[in-house]
């Protein structure tokens, strides 16, 4: 009897403790992640940022690299230096330009419901703008992702699926002033605007070339994401002196809808022009959905893009990977897939070729997505087993 008891209150603590998690994260939980040592928010406070580069610095160091040969180890240190050089320089420079100050209690919170978001696939609220603020700063290394692929392509040990290499250096990205159109779905505060500036910047000056026009539009659930873009732009074009560049606010998107859905009116719009299309960490927050209504929203976008426009797609678990190559597998045998990072990234391109049955993908590239559905069904199970992301101890 007091083991029955004894269970008994066990089991009662834990189903309101789990009620409780739920009604928290319903409501907002005011849980946080709290920032490390080298978090750039808490330098700040303490006045210990380092010094950072001026536009005229960044631009002598990468003319002192015109002499490496492209797609050398020396060129690709010589990226390396320069780039973690001029993104500090920009998020210095955005620190001063922000349309809100940085809230670093709303932005731990914020760090924290990400991770609750990922796990169990419903996007976490972007409402408050000291949060955004603090995101747009404390992220800023996901600047580089989309630019470190560009000089990744130049390196032989780097295996990218068929005809990726060739039509990323045929883009004006890396030397050549014609525009180049981007656009980033869910890319508030316009961190993929930075990486294509980057390239284009360092290519120009190491190549001796003018440097491309980038043309980036931003689209978002989240609309207060709008002035950052803004900021993030300014902040760019006058680190890196690229007055031409543009990156722009485009409004509204939701990717759990279908591309010709009013919300996404100003997406279709650019269909037919964009060469490069881009959505970073916004697949596991929206799985859910995504899965509701099989990714319809891809599909229609995949149908209607220009032929050879490329797609990187970014998140930190491939475990949302397979849900799209089923989709591709199923409807849109002309497109082209690979995978980069360990599956981090997804790499897709459109085809001019139409007369497929099935995408192209490397059988490597099969053995993965294998791979990532085992994740995938691991970690629902661990789910629906009444695992949860728990709160960060605080040590004395």
């Amino acid at each position: 009897m007091w083991l029955q008891a004894m269970l008994a209150l066990f089991f009662s603590a834990q189903l309101i403790h789990q009620c409780n998690f739920v009604q928290a994260y319903t409501v907002g939980t005011t849980t946080r992640k709290r920032l490390g040592s080298n978090s750039f928010i808490r330098k700040q406070e303490r006045g210990k940022l380092r010094d950072v580069s001026s536009s005229n610095e960044l631009k002598e160091l990468a003319s002192t690299f015109i002499s490496r040969k492209r797609g050398s180890n020396n060129y690709y240190k010589a990226w390396k230096q320069w780039s973690c050089l001029a993104l500090d320089s920009i998020r210095y420079d955005l620190s001063k330009n922000l349309p809100y100050p940085a809230d670093r209690a709303k932005f731990e919170n914020l760090f924290f419901r990400l991770g609750i978001a990922a796990d169990v696939g419903q996007m976490p609220s972007f409402s408050d703008p000291g949060a955004r603020s603090g995101y747009a700063l404390e992220f800023f290394s996901r600047a580089r992702n989309l630019a470190d692929l560009y000089f990744d392509a130049l390196n032989p040990s780097f295996i990218f699926p068929k005809d990726w290499v060739n039509s990323m250096m045929e883009t004006p990205m890396h030397a050549g002033n014609e525009p180049y159109h981007i656009v980033s779905l869910g890319g508030g505060p316009g961190f993929d605007f930075v990486s294509a500036a980057l390239v284009s910047s360092f290519s120009a000056t190491t190549l001796e070339k003018e440097p491309a026009v980038i043309k980036a539009t931003i689209f978002d659930y989240e609309e207060g994401w709008s002035d950052l873009v803004e900021a993030m732009g300014a902040s760019t074009r006058n680190i890196l002196q690229q007055q031409e560049s543009t990156c722009k606010w485009g409004g509204k998107c939701d990717i759990t809808r279908p591309l010709n859905h009013p919300r996404n009116q100003a997406c279709l719009e650019l269909v037919g022009s964009t060469q490069l299309w881009t959505c970073q960490y916004c697949f596991a927050e929206n799985s859910n959905l995504l899965r509701e209504s099989n990714c319809i929203f891809f599909r229609d976008l995949f149908e209607n893009a220009k032929d050879g426009a490329l797609f990187v797609f970014t998140e930190t678990n491939p475990r949302i990977w397979p849900d799209l190559c089923h989709l591709m597998e199923e409807h849109c045998p002309y497109m082209q897939i690979g995978f980069n990072k360990k599956g981090r990234e997804m790499l897709l391109r459109k085809s001019v070729c139409s007369n497929r049955t099935k995408p192209l993908m490397s059988e490597k590239d099969r053995k993965m997505v294998e791979k990532f559905d085992y994740l995938s069904k691991h970690h629902q199970q661990k789910i629906d087993a009444g695992w949860h992301r728990q709160k960060q101890k605080t040590r004395c």
